[in-house]
């Protein structure tokens, strides 16, 4: 190879590095119009805890900030706890931000930032509900005690009015924007510290909706890697509340008691395996994340099915040859049944299962003691039940 191609090759690869750490560098440049600052401070959102990483001398009403991130990142900008801003940042971007003056959050423009922009809209937004809704408290705090069954009403109802429009309106931007991390923070803001924007039970769904379309856009990054776990933790609860309900109706402790048909064309009812454990579970041919488990929980069964561990596996296919084959293929060693109506499973609606897979673990009397432990989680509870 001669020195020309050697030295022609070596500015490639030199390029090729800039390149790569241009697209990870982002800078932030903002001015006041206004009274300026002597500084101004950049937090970095870790999880809920907002973390100082820089500050700038403002001069000549200017300042600016240098990072480098991998994945989009939360940052606020202010002069104190009380007055500042949020930004989204992406890598490479060269973010521009003007105040005209405060509060900081109400009066400003950024440029170079679509993903800032639409947090922009979401602050604004709720600070000006919040201001609402300030105001309405002071009125109503300050009315005669004789007035509070019904001017008290009145005011009752607006301050609901304005807490409903304010979700509704969240609701309508996440559904407008659920691939982009900005719905993130549409989904917890909060009306104040013990109230969230999104506050009926039904609000999950938004919550599933942008989880599933972040998790793979973005798959590393810690604030939909948080959001994943938040989801699966509030569809948790959920299944419980539902058991709750239902037992509630009935008046006495609910006993979920499938009696499918197996392979054989056999029924098999829970009802018959009172004494052991049993992992129920919920899972289709289909599903790979049900597959895979399925390795996993082979491993399971045979550490733990001699100490008293049953597994009852429902399958939501739509197809009975495909299931039954696949259980013959794979040598299910387990109870693996069918739901009677695959296309309305009596079964896995009972139980509000909106993923696969799905399980729940019933304890010798048949009660169910948890739900969708998966992996470590679902190891090291069987360590508990039969190593103790």
């Amino acid at each position: 190879m001669t020195i020309m191609k050697k030295l022609f090759y070596l500015f490639i690869i030199i390029a090729v590095a800039v390149s790569c750490k241009n697209d990870k560098k982002v800078t932030i440049k903002g001015s006041f119009t206004d009274k300026a600052p002597k500084s101004v401070y950049l937090e970095r959102n870790d999880l809920g805890n907002n973390i100082i990483i820089d500050t700038a001398k403002v001069k000549n009403n200017s300042f600016t900030f240098h990072t480098e991130i991998k994945e989009p990142e939360f940052y606020q900008i202010g002069i104190d706890e009380k007055d500042f801003i949020s930004i989204l940042a992406l890598p490479g971007e060269k973010i521009r931000l003007s105040f005209t003056g405060s509060p900081m959050v109400m009066n400003y423009t950024v440029t170079g930032s679509e993903e800032s922009d639409k947090v922009r809209e979401l602050e604004q937004r709720l600070y000006n509900t919040k201001k609402k809704l300030d105001s309405l408290r002071i009125i109503y705090n300050a009315l005669p005690e004789a007035d509070l069954n019904t001017t008290g009403t009145v005011i009752q109802k607006e301050f609901t009015d304005i807490v409903n429009a304010q979700r509704m309106d969240n609701i309508r931007f996440i559904l407008s924007n659920y691939k982009s991390m900005a719905a993130i923070k549409a989904l917890y803001q909060r009306i104040d510290e013990n109230a969230y924007v999104l506050f009926q039970p039904r609000d999950l769904q938004y919550l599933k909706i942008v989880s599933d379309s972040l998790g793979m856009l973005y798959p590393g990054s810690k604030h939909v890697i948080a959001l994943k776990e938040n989801v699966k933790q509030e569809l948790n609860q959920m299944y419980f509340n539902r058991i709750e309900a239902l037992a509630e109706e009935k008046g006495t402790p609910l006993k979920i008691n499938p009696e499918l048909l197996n392979v054989n064309g056999e029924r098999v009812s829970i009802e018959s395996l009172r004494g052991r454990y049993v992992l129920l579970t919920f899972w289709a041919t289909a599903s790979e994340s049900s597959i895979s488990e399925n390795e996993f929980l082979k491993k399971l069964y045979k550490q733990y099915h001699s100490k008293g561990l049953e597994i009852y596996q429902i399958s939501l296919d739509t197809d009975i040859n495909t299931w039954r084959g696949y259980v013959k293929f794979e040598d299910i060693p387990w109870i693996s049944v069918i739901e009677d109506d695959p296309l309305n499973p009596y079964y896995a609606r009972t139980l509000a299962v909106t993923t696969l897979p799905s399980n729940f673990l019933f304890d010798k009397e048949g009660n169910i003691i948890n739900s969708n432990l998966h992996g470590r989680n679902l190891q090291i509870r069987m360590d508990q039940l039969f190593n103790r």
